[in-house]
């Protein structure tokens, strides 16, 4: 039997779908029933616990925080921690909402770079396939994030449309128009 690229992917799918980020906390630890697989297979395959990691949105971004310090430091020679460097606000600043938009470099991170540039052997074209990000959104509050990351992006483009819009059908001014003059 000959095996496939596609055979070789629906494998990897399934392998990384079997992993879910969805925890079952109380029986994590309880080896003896099948539902110590899917915390297994995630704490085994991306060093994700539920227990001691919390939420797998903060988690990714605590790494993806980590691979970018470490990528600063030891190529750009330039380190946040240093007392004698010039501040950095931006190192230590919150997890903005887990969207691919409005900064898909955020989403799509090295991570996903270095697995797109794995499946070129696959494929003549770069796919950047951010996993973590990807297990990040189907969490528990990860779409709701998601959408709020495109509704961010996508408000000052709806109100200045919907501005000139009502400009071009002639509509009537309800609070005057002195603005125009």
């Amino acid at each position: 039997m000959r095996v496939t690229r596609v055979h070789l992917l629906l494998g990897a799918a399934l392998t990384l779908g079997s992993a879910a980020c969805q925890s079952q906390a109380a029986y994590e630890h309880d080896h003896w029933t099948g539902y110590s697989i899917g915390p297994s297979m995630s704490r085994n395959i991306l060093g994700y616990s539920a227990e001691m990691d919390g939420d797998y949105k903060d988690f990714q971004w605590r790494r993806k925080k980590n691979i970018e310090l470490t990528l600063r430091r030891h190529f750009f020679n330039s380190n946040p921690d240093n007392p004698f460097e010039v501040y950095d606000p931006t190192v230590y600043e919150p997890r903005p909402n887990h969207s691919l938009v409005p900064a898909f470099y955020r989403y799509i991170h090295v991570e996903g770079i270095v697995i797109g540039a794995a499946t070129l052997a696959f494929s003549p074209v770069l796919y950047p396939i951010p996993v973590d990000s990807i297990f990040g959104t189907f969490e528990e509050g990860g779409g709701e994030e998601f959408v709020k990351g495109l509704q961010e992006t996508a408000r000052p483009i709806g109100q200045a449309t919907s501005s000139l819009m009502h400009d071009a059908l002639g509509f009537p001014e309800t609070q005057g128009d002195a603005w125009r003059h």
